[in-house]
């Protein structure tokens, strides 16, 4: 058996510290994935790992979640607020390694910023401003609502396609501007005639996973700014459906690693952004369509 245990001593239960600033949040973040990927690395290939401690992950927070005595309540004290996206496939304390009372998650479709997302950020920042350290913005491969929003911008007519209701299509026009710039920094690297190669779907959905999460990250600094939180950061990546770990930038499978564990900080200024998409179009070339092929992608690969 290989086990990923949440582990609470009654007995020693403890107080467990908030990281006192933001770099602290990031690296907890950070090692918890790590533990996390390693562990579903360990389930896929059934090697068992020597001290099942590796595996385990302490809830000294748990504490807070009892009974108190008279009327007193729990007091809520996340040191992370994470905006993602509500595929069933992305648990997100589980993935960061966080217990009970760590994080702050506000999750919907595609991990873009509505006034009901906005709102719940807002209060996230307001009135949990004595342990919230820093915002993420998670985006994670192979995202329905990506795949939606890039085969709308490809072919306009299934925008408005039945299957389509009028709220998920707001949530395709959250995403286009990711999906446009992704288009012309592959355009601008690949050349032209970059929508004719092959790989191009399966890149652009994911050149667009990336700079979707990277545009809720400026939103949400810029929102940051405007409003003096000068001690919360606001940083963003994307979960890995397949490897199991938070990039920015994102890598290949085979390309699974400790060090790929990342969080990057959000940009501060659409020339940023502008930046990461070329990045992104040059890092996946080589990868994916370096060379041009006339055998036809199966399904399988032009949805990765």
């Amino acid at each position: 058996m290989i086990d990923y245990v949440f582990r609470y001593d009654p007995a020693n239960p403890g107080e467990k510290p908030n990281p006192a600033n933001a770099e602290e949040a990031r690296q907890a973040l950070i090692q918890g994935n790590r533990v996390f990927s390693q562990w579903m690395a360990t389930c896929r290939v059934g090697d068992t790992p020597q001290g099942s401690s590796q595996y385990v992950i302490p809830c000294a927070g748990l504490e807070a979640a009892f009974v108190r005595p008279g009327d007193e309540y729990p007091t809520q004290k996340p040191f992370a607020v994470v905006v993602g996206c509500s595929d069933a496939r992305v648990p997100t304390e589980m993935l960061f390694g966080q217990g009970f009372n760590d994080l702050f998650v506000v999750r919907v479709a595609g991990n873009v910023l509505g006034d009901s997302v906005q709102g719940s950020i807002d209060f996230s920042v307001v009135a949990l401003n004595q342990s919230v350290r820093i915002l993420v913005s998670l985006g994670h491969t192979n995202c329905g609502a990506v795949k939606g929003a890039v085969d709308a911008y490809l072919d306009p007519k299934k925008f408005w396609s039945r299957a389509n209701s009028p709220s998920l299509r707001l949530i395709f026009q959250e995403i286009f501007v990711a999906v446009r710039e992704s288009d012309n920094a592959l355009r601008e690297i690949w050349g032209k005639d970059a929508p004719s190669q092959p790989g191009y779907r399966g890149v652009l959905m994911d050149m667009v996973v990336c700079m979707n999460a990277a545009h809720t990250a400026f939103a949400l600094r810029q929102q940051v700014e405007v409003a003096g939180n000068w001690d919360v950061d606001v940083l963003f990546g994307v979960y890995d459906v397949r490897t199991h770990q938070v990039c920015m930038p994102i890598h290949p499978v085979d390309a699974f690693s400790p060090e790929n564990v990342n969080l990057a900080p959000a940009p501060g200024h659409p020339r940023d952004l502008s930046a990461l998409a070329l990045e992104l179009a040059a890092s996946f070339r080589p990868a994916r369509a370096a060379q041009p092929t006339s055998e036809p992608m199966t399904d399988a690969e032009s949805d990765r």
